[in-house]
Parts: structure tokens; sequence; C-alpha cells
């Protein structure tokens, strides 16, 4: 089953299985899910359940040479962001928080080269949580359900928590692969239509498939359609010119058990070179930069003009990289491990252009907002008002000719 998934080429959804190729921790536990033996809950309160925070040195902090990061602790905007699937075991269906290794995995990968591409506008606040084993999306079963509930059960208490340190300030929520599929359940549950959709600059949910249909049944939540759009969702699924990924998406969810129906409608895509919906390709030469940090205690240099990229059915189509993003192409053609990493460059500068347009609209409360320590933070009040804002905020209807 794994091989013939791995053939498929990715994961039936989100996009993780491909991430890490066939081995025996791409298998689901053997043993039912088994709520007595999941870890226990973290308490966000704690700064040691984060991962990253805007006054604490981590490897969100990192830059490419020559790239200059914000203060994080005058941020006028912050962001909250969910990694991807780290925690691969055969044994138990949800990761532990105290698990130093994962951690350390995490914050190396995940932490430095993707979610400091937010340094340049925002403060950065990343939560650990219970994500779910890869396995869990290999073989998609009730265990998978339950399992992504508690993972979404730590991710809506890490954002409360979020959103009180925030006090009100507008937020970018991003995320990759699982983190992505994660924010997708919380602008579901807790962001669409409510107080918090008023302060959502945009969603970067990258690495993983949002159908076109799935913004019908959200109030104020749409597809992003232009590089200064906000209140709207920001996606794609990277894999080489030439692959069909439509057919390796339908596939994999077949041989999964993932429902094939939502797998095979039309899927959202936005181009990171010039942040259009149509399938034109944008050239190389509107890359600003590809970016990986690398193994060395130096991070490598930028790399612009690296791809072009066509967007299509929720895939975006590049050319052939040059190393080391090459290296990191899963057989068949899936670019999932560097969704971001080949349009570094975009991405950042994108993200300060969506906050300063929101910005635009209301006037921001003081950029003092931090994390509280912990005896204050399980008492304080979360303020949902923007200064001078227009209430509520509702942007424009979803579109849903993309692509």
């Amino acid at each position: 089953m794994a091989a013939a998934m791995l053939l498929a080429g990715g994961e039936a959804y989100p996009q993780v299985f491909g991430a890490f190729g066939v081995s025996n921790d791409s298998q689901p536990p053997a043993t039912p899910f088994d709520p007595a033996r999941t870890p226990p809950a973290p308490d966000y309160a704690e700064r040691s359940e984060w991962v990253s925070l805007p006054d604490m040195r981590d490897p969100a902090d990192d830059t490419p040479p020559g790239v200059r990061a914000i203060d994080q602790r005058r941020a006028k905007v912050a962001v909250f962001f969910l990694y991807p699937t780290s925690f691969t075991s055969g044994e138990q269906w949800n990761a532990d928080t105290r698990d130093a290794d994962l951690n350390a995995r995490i914050a190396g990968t995940s932490i430095r080269d993707q979610a400091s591409v937010f340094n340049g506008c925002c403060a950065i606040y990343a939560p650990r949580y219970r994500q779910m084993t890869l396995g869990g999306y290999v073989r998609w079963s009730e265990n998978s359900v339950r399992a992504t509930e508690v993972a979404y059960s730590d991710v809506v208490r890490a954002f409360r928590q979020f959103l009180v340190w925030n006090r009100g300030r507008p937020f970018i929520l991003a995320g990759h692969s699982q983190g992505s599929r994660q924010g997708r359940l919380l602008i579901e549950r807790e962001i669409d239509g409510r107080p918090a959709a008023r302060q959502m600059i945009a969603a970067y949910l990258i690495g993983t498939w949002i159908e076109r249909d799935w913004f019908r049944a959200l109030r104020t939540t749409r597809p992003c359609a232009r590089a200064d759009d906000t209140g709207c969702v920001i996606a794609w699924s990277t894999y080489a010119q030439g692959r069909n990924a439509t057919a390796q998406r339908i596939l994999v969810a077949r041989q999964s058990g993932f429902p094939v129906e939502v797998m095979s409608g039309p899927h959202v895509c936005i181009n990171p070179l010039d942040w259009s919906t149509g399938n034109e390709t944008a050239p190389a030469r509107l890359n600003k930069g590809a970016w990986l940090h690398g193994g060395g205690a130096l991070p490598r240099p930028i790399e612009p003009g690296l791809v072009s990229a066509r967007c299509d059915d929720g895939a975006l189509y590049i050319s052939p990289p040059g190393k080391p993003f090459a290296d990191m192409v899963i057989p068949v053609g899936n670019y999932h491990r560097v969704d971001y990493n080949v349009a570094y460059m975009n991405l950042r500068e994108n993200a300060g252009v969506r906050a300063a347009a929101f910005l635009r609209r209301v006037r921001p409360l003081p950029a003092a907002a931090m994390p509280l320590r912990s005896s204050q933070s399980r008492h304080a009040s979360v303020s949902w008002h923007l200064s001078g804002a227009v209430a509520p905020f509702a942007p424009s209807r979803p579109q849903l000719t993309l692509g």
C-alpha cells in the first residue's frame, strides 16, 4: 500500500505522505486510537509550549544573507503559524509536545525555513501541538478523524491564547501541510463569520488542497485573487512541469480511503510569482528569490529567478530548479517539501503587502502586545476592537472561478 501511494505522488489530505517517502513509520499505528494513550494536553499559558514567540530567540528569527528581520516586539501585525507533519510514529497516533528530539527537528526545519518568511512584517507565534502521525493520512480511518481532533483541540486552544496575547492586533494565519489543514479547520470553526475574521489579514494555507466549493459554506472568507487582497486564503501545492497533480490527487485519495469526491472537484491556486489566479506561466524573472537555510552554520544565499510557475487546479507547476531544491523532490515530481521555499522572497514581500493593505483600512492598536507571563495570561481578556475600523469587517463575496 505504501509503495503504491508513493508512486501515486503524495498523500491524500493534506500532502504529508509524499514528504517522507516509504518507511515503516509511514504506516498508521497497528492499535486503534485510544484516548488513554494520548499524550497530555499542552498548557498554552506556558511559554515552553510555543516553539516561537516574538520575544524569544528561535529559528523563526533567521534570515537569508543580506535580509533584515524586524523587531518583532514592535510589530504592528502578528502571524499564527502551524508547522507541518514531523511526527512519524508507527505506534502512537498523536505527538507528545514534550518530545525534545521532535521539537528540535521542527525548530530546525519548518520553523527556520518556513515561519521565518514572516519575520519581515510580523510577530511570530508558533505553538507546539499534538499533531497526528504521518500514517494517519496514509490510510484514512475513524482513527485518523479522532487523532485529527486531538490535534485541533490543541490548535484552537493555542489560537485563543494567541488572541489574548495579541490584544486585538491584525494577524496572518499561516501553515504548511498538516498545519494548513488545521488552519482550514480553524477558519471553519473559529474565524469565519466571527469576531476574529475582522482581524485576519489573510490565511496562507500552503501545501494542502483547498477545493473551490469549500468557500460556498463560508460567510466572510474567500480565495485570494490578487497580491493585496485581504480576508482571504492563499493556497497551492508544488509539482514539476509535465506532471498531472489532479490525477495523482484523486488516485491517492482512492487508495488511502479519503473521500474521493472531495479530491475530484476543482481546487484553488494563486501563483506566488505574480499573484495571479489564471493558468498562464509567470516567468522566472518574477521569482524574487528561493531560499533554504541549508545544513551549515551559515545560511545559504538567496537564489533569484530559480523557477517559473503556472497554476492549474490547485497545483503550482514549476520549471526544474537547481540544487538543493531538486534534491528535495519526491519521486513523481512532487515538490511538497519546498512549497514555501521556491518563492520564499515573493512570500516574504507579499506578507508585508497584504498587511499594509489591511492597515490602510484600520487604525491598529499599539504594537506592544506581547506574551504575558503565565500568572497573568490566565485572566487576561481579549480585545476584539480595531480602533477606527468599519464594523463588521466583511470581505467581498467568494470568487469561485480561479485557476
